[in-house]
Order: C-alpha cells, then sequence, then structure tokens
C-alpha cells in the first residue's frame, strides 16, 4: 500500500560570503623585468666585459660610446643579487614542489562548524494514537506549516530546531529509527546529494497534500478534510529531517541505539541554529491527510532502512 499523502516543509540558501583562507600557489610564469642600474662610469674608449651578469656568464658591453668611452656595469647590483634569488625561489618551486602545488592552490571557506559541507537525513517512526491532541507529532506539524517563515534562513533554522526537538519531547513514541550522512569539500556536490535524497523521500508521497518551500506553497488540496470524525484518531507517522550544513561537526551516527537518535536529534536541533551555517532544509511527513492511516506494515515497504529498536 502507497503512502497516499505527506507534507513538507523547507527551503534551500545560497552559500553566505565568509572569509576564505587560502595558500596560492606559486606563479608558473616568469618576468625578468628592468629596474634602474647603478650609475655608469666612462673609462678608456676599448672594449670592456663585466663577469657579472643574470645568467652567469660574461656580458660584454660595447656600442656607440660618448665622449671616447664606453658604459659599463661597476659590478653585480643589488638588483642582480634580487634577481638570481627569484630565479633560484622559482626552480625550487617549479621543480622540487610534486604534486602539493595543487592542494596550496585550494582555497578553503570555513565556517562556525568547520570547513566543507555535511548532508545528513534521519527519518523516525512513531505511534500516534490521537492525531488531533493537540501535543501529537501530526498536530505540531500542522502548526508550525501556518506559521514557519520558510522564505527566510533564520526562519528555516528555527523550523528545523523545533522539529528536531519536538522529535525528542516525544521519543517514547518513537520505535524504528534510520539516519545517512555524507561530508563534501565541493559544495555543489553536497547541493547534489541533498536533492537526491529529497527527491528520493518526497517520491514515497502520491500526493503532498501540505507543501511549503522557500515562501511558496505548493500544496494540493487535501480530498477529505471536511469529514470530521469518520477517521481513525491511531496511526504511525513517519517524520524525516534532510539538511545541508556548512563543516563537519553536524556527523550524525548511524542509528543502533535510542541513545543515537537523541545524539542525532540533539545535533541537529543545535546545529541549525549556528550563524548562517545551515544551507539547506526539507522536513517531510506522513500521514498528511486526516482521513488516512498507517500501520507498521504499511511503512515497511517504503521505509525499508527503518531500523527497529
Amino acid at each position: 500500500m502507497a503512502i497516499q499523502s505527506g507534507g513538507r516543509m523547507g527551503g534551500s540558501f545560497s552559500p553566505s560570503s565568509r572569509q576564505s583562507y587560502s595558500r596560492p600557489a606559486p606563479s608558473r610564469s616568469y618576468s625578468r623585468g628592468y629596474g634602474t642600474y647603478s650609475p655608469p662610469v666612462v673609462v678608456t674608449p676599448s672594449p670592456y666585459y663585466s663577469p657579472f651578469s643574470y645568467w652567469g656568464g660574461p656580458r660584454f658591453f660595447g656600442g656607440y660610446p660618448s665622449a671616447g668611452g664606453v658604459v659599463v656595469a661597476r659590478g653585480p647590483s643589488f638588483f642582480d643579487f634580487i634577481v638570481f634569488a627569484g630565479i633560484v625561489a622559482f626552480a625550487v618551486s617549479a621543480f622540487g614542489g610534486g604534486g602539493s602545488v595543487i592542494d596550496d592552490a585550494m582555497t578553503t571557506s570555513s565556517s562556525a562548524l568547520g570547513a566543507g559541507v555535511s548532508v545528513a537525513q534521519i527519518s523516525v517512526a512513531l505511534d500516534v494514537p490521537r492525531r488531533d491532541e493537540g501535543g501529537s507529532i501530526l498536530s505540531v506539524l500542522e502548526r508550525l506549516s501556518q506559521t514557519a517563515r520558510t522564505d527566510s534562513r533564520v526562519g528555516v533554522q528555527n523550523l528545523t530546531s523545533q522539529v528536531a526537538l519536538e522529535l525528542l519531547r516525544q521519543k517514547r513514541s518513537i520505535f524504528a529509527s534510520s539516519s545517512k550522512y555524507g561530508y563534501f569539500r565541493d559544495n555543489n556536490k553536497a547541493q547534489r546529494q541533498f536533492n537526491d535524497w529529497a527527491v528520493r523521500e518526497r517520491s514515497k508521497f502520491e500526493r503532498e497534500t501540505l507543501s511549503k518551500y522557500g515562501g511558496v506553497d505548493y500544496s494540493t488540496p487535501s480530498r477529505s478534510r471536511s469529514q470530521d470524525g469518520l477517521y481513525s484518531q491511531a496511526t504511525v507517522a513517519v517524520v524525516t529531517i534532510i539538511l545541508a550544513i556548512d563543516g563537519d561537526h553536524t556527523k550524525i551516527p548511524p542509528i543502533k541505539s535510542f541513545e543515537d537518535i537523541e545524539v542525532a536529534l540533539r545535533m541537529i536541533a543545535s546545529d541549525v541554529k549556528v550563524d548562517d551555517c545551515l544551507q539547506s532544509a526539507e522536513i517531510l511527513w506522513s500521514p498528511e491527510e486526516r482521513t488516512e492511516t498507517l500501520s507498521r506494515r504499511d511503512i515497511i515497504a517504503d521505509y525499508p532502512d527503518l531500523r527497529n529498536l
């Protein structure tokens, strides 16, 4: 039996600019450039060469002397030594650096939660004996959908933190869970992974009867919200949080126990509110329609990764 209805809230935002720490690679090109040499002196009118030159060999000075003389260098100037030192430094960096040049050239942007981007997902299955009760997870999600500001990063930060906190408060009702985690140095790869996981979860719903993302309402009208009292109050609910967040701090653990669930939810609830580190978040749940109920057996096909605890 496919899940007929699902809810969705969240938003996605561009990574905020922050100070980058970089070590530029040495340039592969070299320009000698010409500076001001030492003042010339006039000597007797005869050819003369200087034993000092850029390339270590003699340098001949001739041409058309003025007033019976030729212009010659007096010897190695300070500029000669500077150029020679530059050539040596370039040779060492170009031929002795190996593969470290590419690493040194990489620019990494660091946030309060570290460098890179984490993509994390956690799903929890809960027993909901009375869905219309004010404290049930389905009632809480419906209320949040009416007040959440999904058009701003702060609004999505508060929404994600609040949902994680609410799941912590209802941990006694959780009977199964699963998690995923990925770390990326490239922001584009992280965003593609986030989108892939989100699409996989959303495709489990036949309809998104409540969908508010990025400040836009994409909801599909419910078929039977007006039939109050003609549906069962008891159901199983599955809530999923997917996020892309700066740094490597939000490394949620594989779910093997209730303690792992608590660690993961606490980490999400706190980390998403750090500075502007949250890039994207999706909160998905089912069932959303009040006339639809799920049993533990119903969710096995669509949520095979859930681990009974």
